[in-house]
């Protein structure tokens, strides 16, 4: 009986060894799962925090290069504007001139038509009386 009892003592030892033995296998695997579920769950947050940072950096690029065309295209308009208020102006100062010469024109015409004028009255007078 004492040798029964030491063999049933040697299989409950080794059955708890062995029980022992496949929880910390199982556990392991567990482990190992939870491990693999975590990296890939770290993987995917590292990639959407990547990936709205690549959109983040891309708005403000975009956002930047929007705000240079739209200033570069406000300088080629205002270069443009004034060309064209020097082409204006110059026009202006052309019909300007072309006005001021006509007055002045106009004003030595009739200077010249009076003094024409002076001319052949003082003739006719200086013509009868010596006749």
């Amino acid at each position: 009986m004492q040798r029964f009892q030491q063999v049933k003592q040697a299989v409950i030892t080794i059955q708890t060894h062995w029980v022992a033995t496949l929880k910390a296998r199982q556990q392991q695997k567990q482990f190992l799962l939870t491990r693999r579920a975590a990296i890939t769950i770290q993987r995917h947050w590292i990639a959407t925090l990547s990936t709205r940072q690549q959109l983040k950096q891309y708005h403000n690029s975009r956002g930047a290069a929007i705000a240079i065309q739209r200033y570069w295209v406000a300088t080629l308009k205002a270069r443009q504007q004034q060309r064209q208020f020097q082409q204006i102006k110059q026009a202006a100062i052309t019909i300007q001139r072309h006005w001021v010469a006509t007055l002045k024109a106009r004003q030595q015409q009739k200077q010249f038509l009076l003094a024409r004028r002076a001319a052949i009255i003082i003739q006719r007078h200086w013509h009868t009386s010596q006749h």
